[in-house]
Formats: structure tokens, C-alpha cells, sequence
């Protein structure tokens, strides 16, 4: 079957630039090199496409076209033309423009995230160097006792084991917490890969642990047996986990809620081809006409409160295709608490399953 094609091209398809002297046969060119890259190349036999052409067809791409330095946004379905053949049509539109904004806005967001991040570590600066004080000082008073009695002859070779052994713990203790907070915080590009619950709860706990404990808060942790892996910036989910379990312990201790009901529940369990997680307080709950603006821009609860946090938590858990909502607990209709919900889909190329506990 000899194969032609007839191409219609407005200005807007030509290369100005590069082709002015010749511009239709210049846009025929570039109609010609986006026909060829289509995955469908030219009109096909009719046997390859027997069914009837009532039917859509449709096929769509979007190509970049290299020595034009452009994209463009394909589509092609075949027809009958007016003499009985079976034509292809194709259609294609500079998305240049389009995907250059599209570039500009993931960089924007990958940004934000990352100051997030770095407002997040910040407002728990008084924690986390409570937090480092504590091995700190542990190191301090074994060395300082050791010192002591070396200088008395009072310490055995044999004695002195034990306090080396338990300065040395607490040393890797310190570094944990500060290498933990390291990879929380620094600047890497978004990462998707194939990851399990289990160790994003593990790793986003032993952060948000160390606000949780300054605040006399505890955390129950239930994870369902067989969760599905997620195709998931893990760094990205922990953030969301992060902010909410800070944002829960915040809440109860603003409120003054009495020490032994300063309790989180965090769940993560298989829901509709996917994972739930959920972080239920015993807080003061969020005031109806609230509840439709907590994931605006720039609305905050707080005093001083940025209203940054919820915000981006929505647009991380629906960059993975998720959902997130909150609502209030109620208990005999006795209002007991608040839980933020988010659901994440599984990984369609999921192999195996996290363990139920970390």
C-alpha cells in the first residue's frame, strides 16, 4: 500500500527561526518528524484496524521533538475519508509552553517541600536539643566518674569496661537522632520508589518521637498484617506523618489536656487496593466551620501558625494519587478527639509485604 499524507499547518507549527525562507515546506518538515516519532508512524493497512471506525481509536502522546527543541501533544484516530480509504488523523499541539510551566511548578513544590522540612526541624529545635542532651549528659557523667577514678587508682582495667561500653551507647544514640535528622532534612530531588508502610511509620516516629516525648504524649502504634507496598517518595510520605502527629500533640497540650488522655492512635491499614493511615488525638477537636478551609493555603488555626503544613500535606498525598480528609470523634455524641485520615494507592508491581510491626 503506497502511503501518502496530506499535512495542514497554521503559522503557529512553524519554526520561524530556523525555517523563514521556506515556511510551508518548513512546516511540512516538522508535521513530517512528529508523524515518523508517533508511536503509530503513518496510516497503517486496514487490516491492522478492522474493527469498526465508528469507535474512538484514539491514540495520544506527548513527544519531544529534539532538534526543534519542542514539545508537542499528539493525538491520531483513523476514519473513513470521503473516498472509502482508511485515513489517520493526526493532530499536533506545541505544549512547549505548557511543559515549561509544568518544570517550573515541580521545581517550585520540590522547594517548598524541602522548607517545610526545614520549618518543621525548626520548630522542634527546643525538643531535639533536649532530646541530644540526654546521651549528651550521659557521656559527660560516665567520663567524668571514669576520670575520677583513674586519677584516685580506685578503677580496675576490668571496671572500666562497662562505663566505655555505656558512654560509647549513648554516643551512637546521640548519632542517630542527628543522622536521623540529617536525611529528613536535606535537599535530594522527589524519588518514587517501591517502599513499605512498615519503615515509613518506623523512620517518621522516630522523629516526631522526640516532640511527642517533650510533650508527655504517648504513641500506639497498630499496623495491619499484609499491607501492599507503595509506589511512594517515602521521605515525602514521612513528612505528611510528621506533621500530623506534631500537630496532634500540639493540639492536646495547647488545650491542657490532662496528662494521662494525651494519647495518639497512628494506623496504617489495607483499605480499597491501597493503605490507610490515620492519626486520632484526644484533643479539643476543630471547629465545624473550620474543617472546609484546614487544607487552604496559608490558613492556620494557630496564632502563630504559617498555615503551610496541611496545605502541603494535600498536595503530597495527592502527587501520589491519594486522598486526605479530617473529621471529629465523637463518643455518645461527646466530642473526644480528631483524626486526620490519608489513603495512598498500592504499588501495581508490588512484590511481598511488610512485616506487621516495625
Amino acid at each position: 500500500m503506497q502511503r501518502k499524507a496530506d499535512f495542514v499547518v497554521n503559522s503557529g507549527a512553524i519554526d520561524h527561526k530556523s525555517q523563514r525562507r521556506d515556511a510551508p515546506s518548513g512546516g511540512m518538515r516538522a508535521a513530517q518528524r512528529v508523524l515518523q516519532t508517533f508511536p503509530s508512524g503513518t496510516p497503517a493497512e486496514p487490516a491492522a484496524h478492522a474493527e469498526p471506525t465508528t469507535k474512538p481509536n484514539l491514540e495520544h502522546a506527548e513527544i519531544y521533538i529534539e532538534r526543534l527543541d519542542k514539545w508537542v501533544e499528539v493525538r491520531s484516530r483513523y476514519l473513513d475519508w470521503v473516498d472509502g480509504r482508511l485515513a489517520q488523523m493526526v493532530i499536533a499541539t506545541d505544549i512547549t509552553a505548557r511543559k515549561h510551566t509544568e518544570e517550573l511548578a515541580a521545581r517550585q513544590a520540590e522547594q517548598v517541600q524541602n522548607v517545610s522540612r526545614l520549618i518543621t526541624m525548626g520548630e522542634m529545635a527546643s525538643s531535639v536539643a533536649h532530646e541530644l542532651n540526654q546521651p549528651l549528659a550521659a557521656i559527660s557523667n560516665y567520663t567524668n566518674g571514669m576520670i575520677a577514678r583513674i586519677e584516685n587508682r580506685s578503677i580496675s582495667l576490668e571496671n572500666l569496661l562497662p562505663p566505655l561500653e555505656k558512654t560509647a551507647h549513648q554516643a551512637v544514640r546521640a548519632g542517630q537522632v542527628i543522622l536521623r535528622i540529617r536525611e529528613f532534612v536535606k535537599r535530594s530531588a522527589p524519588k518514587r520508589e517501591h517502599c513499605h508502610a512498615t519503615r515509613i511509620v518506623t523512620e517518621a516516629v522516630e522523629i516526631a518521637s522526640i516532640e511527642l516525648r517533650r510533650r508527655d504524649t504517648r504513641l500506639d502504634i497498630h499496623l495491619g498484617d499484609n499491607l501492599p507496598p507503595l509506589l511512594a517518595d517515602a521521605i515525602l510520605i514521612e513528612q505528611v506523618l510528621i506533621n500530623l502527629l506534631k500537630n496532634a500533640a500540639e493540639a492536646m497540650s495547647t488545650a491542657q489536656t490532662r496528662q494521662q488522655q494525651r494519647q495518639i492512635t497512628l494506623t496504617a491499614s489495607a483499605h480499597e487496593h491501597g493503605i490507610e493511615f490515620a492519626i486520632a488525638d484526644h484533643g479539643p477537636g476543630i471547629a465545624e466551620d473550620q474543617i472546609a478551609h484546614l487544607f487552604d493555603a496559608f490558613y492556620s488555626t494557630k496564632s502563630d501558625g504559617l498555615g503551610i503544613g496541611l496545605n502541603l500535606c494535600r498536595s503530597i498525598v495527592e502527587s501520589h494519587q491519594g486522598k486526605i480528609r479530617v473529621r471529629n470523634l465523637y463518643n455518645d455524641g461527646v466530642l473526644t478527639g480528631c483524626e486526620f485520615s490519608f489513603w495512598l494507592p498500592a504499588s501495581s508491581e508490588g512484590a511481598g509485604s511488610a512485616p506487621a510491626t516495625p
